[in-house]
């Protein structure tokens, strides 16, 4: 995973967590809650590019907590991109219980792309304290799915209406004060007819990566990974699928943010 700023001052933090563990408030106070699950892996094949799905997103807006609480936080992890012919695997999901809270709430991850299919968005689940979220994009051919933040996320492909999601832009660093941010683009599908070496960027945060194509290639091709949440991209190698990569789906994350009102 790929370290992460955060926004934050001595009063009012905002806390990202990037793994699971059991979390106590280190002050009193009101904070917002961001939950978003992992992105999908995306399949790797010799005839076809499936890609992955980006996790779900919801968010508690507001939640009153002591230095008496306790809470179970779970980041899902993203879903491994398939080599050498296999399916995507499925993101994990991210989850959050405990003190104040009505049951375990859940973004789920995006499905993995398969033989014939791309990954399905996550969705969300859980009740109580204004939780409300969106389903993650769905994978295409041209790349992974993207978190939504505003509404149900893009379905991958190489417009900027399609993995990139709808977030407010400058990444997560950026978020604070009940805002969630992303980044300002997604990584773009590619096409090469040529024996090539491809490591392809990684989608911004919350975007999906890009799918890649080649038609007459020996060397090892990478898709991009998803960013953030976001799906990975499949991969078509059409002379040698045992050097096909797809890209990994990106890791959840939860960001808890104290508020000054």
């Amino acid at each position: 995973m790929a370290v992460l700023g955060q926004v934050a001052t001595e009063a009012f933090p905002q806390l990202t967590i990037t793994q699971s563990q059991t979390w106590v408030p280190p002050q009193d106070g009101t904070v917002c809650i961001h939950v978003v699950g992992a992105g999908g892996g995306g399949y790797s094949k010799n005839n076809a590019t499936f890609s992955g799905a980006a996790g779900a997103y919801a968010k508690i807006p507001t939640l009153a907590v002591t230095t008496s609480g306790s809470y179970t936080l779970v980041v899902g992890n993203g879903g491994l991109g398939g080599s050498s012919g296999n399916d995507g695997g499925s993101g994990g999901n991210s989850t959050i219980a405990g003190t104040g809270l009505t049951g375990t709430k859940t973004c789920s991850g995006g499905g993995g792309g398969v033989n014939g299919a791309n990954g399905s968005g996550g969705t969300v689940s859980g009740s109580g304290q204004s939780w409300a979220g969106y389903s993650g994009g769905a994978g295409t051919g041209n790349g992974g799915g993207a978190v939504g933040i505003y509404g149900t996320g893009g379905d991958g492909n190489a417009t900027t209406t399609g993995s990139m999601t709808d977030a407010q832009s400058g990444g997560l660093a950026m978020s604070g004060y009940g805002i969630i941010c992303g980044g300002s683009k997604p990584s773009e599908r590619s096409y090469f007819n040529a024996n090539y070496y491809n490591y392809p960027n990684r989608g911004d945060d919350l975007c999906g990566g890009g799918a890649v194509t080649y038609s007459n290639n020996s060397g090892w091709i990478y898709a991009a990974p998803g960013g953030i949440g976001g799906g990975g991209g499949g991969c078509r190698n059409a002379n040698n699928e045992n050097h096909a990569f797809g890209g990994d789906g990106g890791d959840g994350i939860i960001l808890i943010q104290y508020l000054p009102w």
